[in-house]
């Protein structure tokens, strides 16, 4: 039985409980963050030492960068192609989320019990016991799952008998998510096989940024095209059908799924232990995931230009700028692009760095997952609780990360280093700074406080509400309602 949203209630279910799940991972990523920033920040030290420092700081980033997003884009899996008639797997589909959501509770076992040692690595800081690792192996595992049945389904309906409609941008750019979700498992077995499981007498840090290196950097390219997907979807809910290029948008978007397929080719033709050290390689696919970007964004001012000129009108004053999804889609374009603009690389092992990914990544990704999170909400028959604090949420969390990431810049520029438990060291030359980021990270740990809360009371108040879904606009390109 279909509702109002177009959903049936099978795959309304499905899609509700990954939703739920993202933001539950949400919530406790922002949690663990503002422990850790307030441990950074001189005069309060929340956390009593370095090992409790190094122990929360791992799992902030396991599950701010992996579990929450990696949910939230599979969440995007199956709404778009519940929404648009592919022909999933349901069964699959809770398979996936039941897998993803076990390997996600072993993970929190070590982190929870402070076992193991912690490896700051740049791509998966991580705790070296085997319970982290199973879990981290059984959370991707559900993943993949997701990500190649939504894949099987695309390749389903163009090799049918009767091939469906072309496919839409935001289908396509999905697709090519698929792509190099799956593309950076092969990676993470490559380097496995190359390596060898353990450290065996390696230094445990130089083996783990091999082995994750080039998983990291595909993953990479899975947040990064999700994103720019949730940004046309969002622009077409405000500007109607698509005024681009969609042909020359979807090569655009076929470079997100082409550059991955290089990350395994490294452990090929180097000791896989080097693979890191590999410059060339680094600078290439980061210049891959930027390039794209900074093509698609300009046909997204394009398009809204066209559609100022069809409709004659003020379109930025007419523009309803109290709308979440409309701020956090202006918000996430802003950070994104300041975060490109900022080069870890000219002072690596410094506050640079986190500003640059936190910028980029905390900023732009989350700020437009957040925004299709809200939109969300009406298509598992969930009206938006406390919506004038919904309003303003986004202005909250996006001030809270320009404060912490010009905070984090200008200790990085002075030379504060990264991954420190006495990063603020009283009297030391970056702490204005630090202070400026510390109040940046409490502004933006009220902002996702307040968005965690708002989803879970709405996701959690169970109020049918066809006359919401109704009026609300539809996701151009995901098929409507």
């Amino acid at each position: 039985m279909k509702s109002s949203t177009g959903l049936s209630s099978a795959n309304r279910n499905l899609v509700y409980s990954w939703l739920l799940y993202a933001i539950s991972a949400a919530g406790i990523a922002g949690t663990m963050a503002f422990m850790v920033a307030m441990t950074r920040t001189p005069g309060v030290r929340l956390l009593p030492s370095a090992r409790a420092f190094h122990v929360i700081l791992v799992g902030h980033v396991t599950f701010a960068l992996t579990i929450w997003l990696l949910a939230f884009i599979s969440t995007v899996w199956m709404y778009i192609g519940v929404q648009t008639g592919l022909p999933m797997s349901r069964k699959a589909g809770w398979v996936g989320l039941a897998i993803s959501l076990a390997g996600a509770a072993i993970i929190s076992i070590p982190i929870l019990l402070f076992q193991g040692e912690d490896v700051m690595t740049d791509y998966v800081p991580l705790l070296d016991t085997p319970l982290f690792f199973v879990g981290f192996v059984t959370f991707l595992g559900g993943i993949g799952i997701t990500a190649a049945n939504y894949l099987v389904a695309v390749v389903r309906r163009r090799a049918g008998t009767s091939p469906g409609p072309t496919l839409s941008i935001t289908e396509y750019g999905m697709a090519c998510a698929a792509v190099a979700a799956l593309t950076a498992l092969v990676a993470l077995a490559v380097a496995a096989l190359r390596l060898g499981i353990g450290a065996n007498g390696r230094v445990p840090a130089e083996y783990y940024q091999a082995m994750f290196w080039g998983m990291g950097h595909s993953f990479q390219y899975v947040s990064v095209s999700t994103m720019v997907v949730v940004w046309f979807a969002v622009v077409g809910v405000f500007l109607g059908e698509p005024k681009i290029n969609e042909r020359f948008a979807k090569v655009l978007f076929s470079l997100f799924a082409l550059f991955p397929l290089a990350t395994p080719l490294p452990y090929f033709l180097y000791d896989a232990i080097t693979v890191p050290t590999r410059k060339a390689w680094g600078i290439s696919l980061d210049s891959g995931l930027s390039l794209p970007v900074m093509l698609l964004g300009p046909m997204l001012i394009v398009w809204a230009w066209r559609a100022r000129s069809t409709r004659n009108v003020a379109w930025l004053k007419s523009m309803p700028w109290s709308e979440p999804r409309v701020m956090t889609f202006a918000f996430s374009v802003a950070l994104f692009a300041f975060g490109l603009s900022i080069h870890p690389a000219a002072r690596q092992g410094t506050l640079q760095t986190p500003a640059h990914y936190h910028s980029v990544v905390v900023g732009g990704v989350t700020l437009a997952f957040m925004g299709l999170a809200y939109h969300l909400l009406a298509k598992v028959d969930r009206q938006l609780i406390w919506r004038k604090l919904a309003a303003i949420q986004p202005y909250f969390f996006a001030l809270g990360i320009m404060l912490l990431v010009a905070g984090l810049l200008g200790a990085g520029t002075l030379g504060a280093p990264r991954k420190t438990y006495d990063a603020a060291v009283t009297g030391a030359a970056w702490l204005q700074p630090m202070v400026i980021m510390g109040v940046g990270a409490g502004i933006a740990a009220l902002g996702g406080a307040a968005f965690v809360a708002i989803m879970l009371k709405s996701l959690l108040h169970r109020t049918p509400t066809p006359a919401v879904a109704a009026k609300r606009p539809a996701l151009v390109g995901v098929g409507g309602d």
